[in-house]
């Protein structure tokens, strides 16, 4: 009997959900209907359903509240694609009725919320998976290997990771790009513009429902791919500002726009990521590794790119430069090459399932194949999602306080300081 999905939330991300849904079919991996959708906007639910019936062939029943999908609904489980702060009722509500759970990042609006639906995971026997895609990627795959296995560069040592442009400055080349500038998702537009949002931004723009700026936003790939590659950080020293209507404004007065954080991680890998979209002038681009033997290189330059580390997309794989200490260089396709020839049949399968390249499909694919029992867990489960989550919010707590954080202690809740009124929001304390 195929797996029965409900997908609730309708936003602008739920397309790629759809579209990875569309990929894994033409891969003869489609042992799944989804015949639920749920928005408390009508129009995007209705959109979303046209989407599924001329994709997938079946029209979902569309839904306008979670609680009436989840009585009436015949499914197994949700993929959530909802606004941050919706995140942890939702999914409890789900899990308390029986549905297994995928949902998008971050997995909760904060450590406590992600504590709540890790806990009711565990008490309901539901599988609780984050959908985060950018590690399932070849590239972030080739890199991982690269560090680990492939002795190319000797040992990590250190990362030097920094993006400036003018983005969000009036006239600045974000405003001509069709992506949403991650500065932009929270507080003014762009060059303090007054004018309205759009709707799929605007609940970006509220702290208590998004959960922060680009930090914990598009940043929160950044810090899952990090600790993909490197295990967990030990501290963190951050700098948090707002720059773009000329003076410095601290983060306790505006949402950032211009960031300088020191990583230092428990195996001793150390490095900074430092990055401003209000930087007038010359843009610059610069993402290296350094181990003992040699540097990589990402030079997938893009909007995107200091938060999407060796990012591919539907329009452009990415792009890498290995230089060993000999001299010797590797271009990321060669890279991939080479870890690729290193994998097993079993193991190509398991890390691109019917030949699949595109994280979104390849994060279903597995939240489907646990619930068949063919998969033990998530390879991002509740746990990893909210350590994720807990290095972004320490950046957070040292750049509102001006202090070295340990993650640990954003982990354990004795640092909480930026935390502390988003829970109090959702009666979390």
């Amino acid at each position: 009997m195929p797996i029965r999905l409900a997908l609730i939330g309708c936003g602008r991300i739920s397309r790629r959900h759809v579209l990875a849904m569309k990929d894994l079919q033409e891969r003869g991996r489609g042992d799944f209907v989804v015949n639920a959708v749920c928005d408390a906007n009508g129009q995007a639910a209705s959109e979303r359903a046209d989407m599924f019936e001329e994709l997938l062939g079946e029209r979902p029943v569309v839904y306008g509240t979670h609680q009436e999908l989840l009585s009436k609904a015949q499914v197994d489980a949700a993929d959530l694609c909802l606004p941050h702060g919706l995140h942890h009722s939702i999914a409890v509500d789900c899990m308390e009725a029986g549905l297994h759970v995928l949902c998008e990042k971050p997995l909760g609006i904060t450590i406590k919320a992600c504590r709540l639906m890790i806990e009711t995971a565990e008490r309901t026997g539901r599988v609780l998976s984050t959908a985060a895609p950018h590690r399932r990627q070849p590239g972030q795959r080739t890199v991982k290997w690269v560090f680990d296995a492939s002795g190319l560069i000797g040992t990590p040592l250190s990362f030097f990771h920094q993006y400036r442009s003018s983005a969000v400055l009036p006239g600045g080349p974000g405003q001509a790009s069709s992506q949403p500038n991650p500065a932009q998702l929270w507080g003014q537009q762009a060059g303090g513009s007054d004018e309205p949002l759009p709707s799929h931004k605007r609940w970006r723009r509220d702290k208590l429902m998004s959960g922060g700026g680009p930090v914990l936003d598009s940043g929160f790939h950044y810090c899952d791919s990090m600790r993909y590659f490197f295990g967990e950080v030990d501290s963190v020293y951050a700098v948090v500002r707002s720059v773009k209507t000329g003076k410095p404004q601290s983060f306790a007065e505006a949402p950032e726009d211009t960031v300088f954080v020191t990583l230092t991680f428990e195996n001793g890998v150390a490095g900074t990521w430092a990055w401003s979209l209000a930087a007038p002038g010359e843009d610059a681009y610069d993402v290296t590794f350094y181990g003992s033997q040699g540097s990589l290189r990402d030079t997938t330059a893009a909007p995107f790119s200091i938060f999407h580390l060796f990012q591919r997309t539907p329009q452009k794989d990415e792009t890498a430069r290995l230089e060993c200490a000999d001299g010797t260089v590797y271009s990321m396709q060669e890279l991939e090459k080479m870890h690729r020839a290193s994998l097993s049949q079993e193991e190509e399968e398991e890390l691109y399932p019917g030949g699949a390249t595109d994280g979104f499909s390849i994060e279903i694919w597995e939240f489907l194949e646990i619930l068949r029992g063919n998969k033990s867990a998530p390879e991002i489960d509740g746990w990893e999602g909210m350590r994720s989550l807990a290095l972004g919010d320490a950046i957070y707590e040292s750049g509102l306080t001006g202090e070295v954080v340990k993650v640990e202690d954003v982990l354990n809740g004795t640092r909480s300081a930026f935390q502390d009124p988003i829970d109090e929001h959702w009666d979390l304390t």
